[in-house]
């Protein structure tokens, strides 16, 4: 009996999963619409943090990792795990060259500005021209680079040396088709380094959650883009499926805290102060003015509609789906901003309305569960 080679196996399975996956596209920013027309105004000056708010900016102490919240993953089958490198071929390979150079720069620009390109035709270039002209101090030291202030609360250094799981382009070679543009080459920058959870990832929600609070009438957009930013590492296939859930989950544990933290909190609001005053007067309307008029970067029907999908991908419940769920403690923080006035019970109500179904993989109940089946962006938009 001639047996198929696994090559064969895995190339039946991709054209599976590909047909149970729907297909979401990839974009580039909306361009510029007419129908914003507004006069700006001077904006107004701003300053960094000091030296002493940026030397001690938490109140809290850091958790000293988050392997509790993602070791759902130690329990997938073997089916699971076979699923998982299948969609990750499909994804990879078929990616179109306008899909794979976005998901190429979006390599080189973790803990950049890449978020912000979700802001839509005006706020967008508003913010990219104030980020120029150094516009956006408190800004730019809370959000942007390995040296932020939220950045010393991003990591994934500890929970990938738990998990030891091998990336895909190091798994199967074969199968996996590489990118690249003439700059260091990304895979060798991550070879033999831990595939989960994505710290790309990672960074790329924990921005959109924080970014979402600080503009909320475009925040279905900013969640959505960070949904694509990690799907973009299944583009280049360094990561997998359950690694983007497994970031998506850190990501709303760490902004969650962050968020709930006195000192961050009050930076935080003073960045937040800053972006709105300098985006309004560069526009010359209020931001809820300039996100009705101006074109989106996806409608928001779209939005939450990629948003749900790239939180379980070609996955379905196989697990315990009779499970009630508890939503995390600290979870409505990552909403707050979009339902001002509403209490925490109420808060917590709305995700647990809103939440994905039980058993998907990486889910789990308990204390330390939950964190899979949150979907902020319905959230976000539910009354």
């Amino acid at each position: 009996m001639v047996r198929p080679k696994w090559t064969q196996i895995m190339a039946a399975a991709v054209a599976a999963v590909a047909l149970m996956a729907p297909t979401v596209a990839t974009h580039a920013p909306a361009a510029a619409a007419p129908a914003c027309t507004f006069t700006s105004t001077a904006v107004p000056a701003s300053t960094g943090f000091t030296a002493a708010q940026k030397s001690d900016p938490f109140t809290t102490a850091a958790p000293a990792n988050h392997i509790a919240i993602l070791d759902g993953f130690s329990r997938t089958s073997p089916l699971i795990r076979q699923q998982n490198l299948a969609e990750t071929v499909a994804v990879n390979t078929t990616a179109s060259p306008a899909t794979a150079r976005y998901a190429v720069d979006d390599n080189y620009a973790i803990e950049g500005p890449a978020i912000f390109n979700a802001l839509g035709s005006q706020l967008a270039p508003a913010f990219s021209a104030a980020l120029r002209a150094g516009q956006l101090p408190k800004t730019s030291e809370l959000l942007l680079g390995e040296e932020s202030i939220a950045g010393e609360r991003i990591s994934t250094t500890k929970e990938k040396k738990y998990f030891q799981y091998p990336r895909p382009f190091e798994v199967a070679p074969q199968l996996i088709r590489r990118y690249g543009d003439g700059r260091p080459d990304l895979y060798a920058a991550v070879k033999g380094s831990g595939s989960y959870p994505s710290g790309h990832t990672t960074w790329g929600y924990t921005q959109a959650f924080l970014i979402a609070s600080m503009l909320p009438e475009v925040g279905p957009q900013i969640l959505a883009r960070g949904a694509e930013y990690g799907y973009h590492r299944i583009v280049l296939g360094v990561h997998y499926p359950l690694d983007v859930m497994g970031g998506r989950m850190l990501a709303q544990a760490t902004a969650s805290e962050l968020l709930g933290d006195p000192g961050f909190a009050a930076l935080f609001a003073a960045a937040r102060t800053e972006l709105r005053g300098v985006l309004q007067a560069r526009v010359g309307a209020p931001i809820g003015s300039v996100a009705a008029c101006q074109q989106p970067w996806e409608p928001t029907a779209t939005a939450l509609a990629d948003y749900r999908q790239r939180a379980s991908y070609s996955f379905l419940p196989t697990g315990d789906t009779a499970s009630a769920l508890t939503v995390p403690a600290g979870a409505e923080n990552l909403i707050r901003a979009a339902h001002p006035g509403l209490s925490t019970a109420q808060l917590r109500n709305i995700l647990a309305r809103t939440a994905l179904p039980a058993g998907y993989p990486l889910d789990k109940s308990g204390p330390t569960g939950g964190w899979q089946r949150l979907d902020i962006a319905r959230a976000w938009v539910t009354r």
